[in-house]
């Protein structure tokens, strides 16, 4: 029978089964839906099972509903030396440090690899690239080569910056990876390049493809949708 343990802090709590030495990705909505993809994507091709979740009276009140059944709104799966811990909901700013603290006392129970976390930066003109930060002089290193331009300078709102900060303070090395998107709405093809990155990082075999199909249809759409709107905007003609 497989041991479930608690993680209590004082807004939330873990209730997860315990997964040794393992790579831990953190994905939560971010713009362009990023990490949400991303984890959704890592679930399926992974096959990966679900072993836990976080719970709190300051989460806002909702479940998810996935092929017809209601589950947790924040979930931990796992899949081989992979943990991944994915949110549905933007975590709330007053919940963040605390709920940090209990995934990296998790973490450091479980003497976990490293954690991955994911996020975007908006950009006027998309390249489809992928720049990354990291917690340590190491963890540049290791991202320069897989020759990921650096983000310089800025700040890293939200759980995935939060998370590299607590995880330093145990010695646990860090990574970010942002997209490249244009906006807040959903962006597959910017999630899919990031999954092509984390191949590399991890030695993973994850196919990008659906994601590649998923942004043609919505480009596709959103193109049928601005030739609408012209030619709704386009003044009759008279002879």
């Amino acid at each position: 029978m497989v041991q479930m343990v608690e993680t209590e802090v004082e807004c939330c709590k873990i209730i997860s089964e315990d997964v040794e030495n393992a790579a831990v990705i953190e994905g939560s909505p971010e713009l362009g839906l990023i990490g949400n993809i991303v984890g959704w994507l890592l679930v399926e091709e992974l096959k990966m099972k679900e072993i836990g979740h976080i719970e709190s009276k300051y989460f806002p009140p909702l479940a998810v509903l996935y092929r017809g059944v209601a589950i947790h709104p924040f979930r931990i799966y796992s899949a081989d030396d992979l943990v991944l811990f994915l949110s549905d909901f933007v975590v709330p700013p007053n919940v963040t440090y605390d709920m940090t603290n209990a995934i990296v006392d998790w973490m450091d129970r479980n003497n976990s690899k490293e954690i991955i976390t994911l996020n975007s930066i908006a950009v006027r003109q998309k390249s489809n690239g992928v720049a990354g930060a990291a917690n340590s002089i190491e963890g540049l290193k290791r991202l320069g080569e897989l020759d990921l331009p650096i983000l310089p300078f800025g700040n890293i709102n939200g759980l995935s910056g939060t998370l590299l900060t607590r995880s330093m303070s145990r010695d646990i090395p860090g990574s970010c990876l942002f997209a490249e998107v244009l906006n807040q709405y959903p962006d597959p093809r910017a999630a899919a390049s990031v999954v092509d990155v984390l191949n590399r990082m991890l030695d993973i075999e994850v196919n990008s493809e659906p994601l590649l199909k998923e942004a043609e249809e919505i480009e596709s759409r959103l193109k049928e949708l601005a030739q609408a709107v012209q030619g709704e905007g386009e003044s009759p003609a008279y002879s």
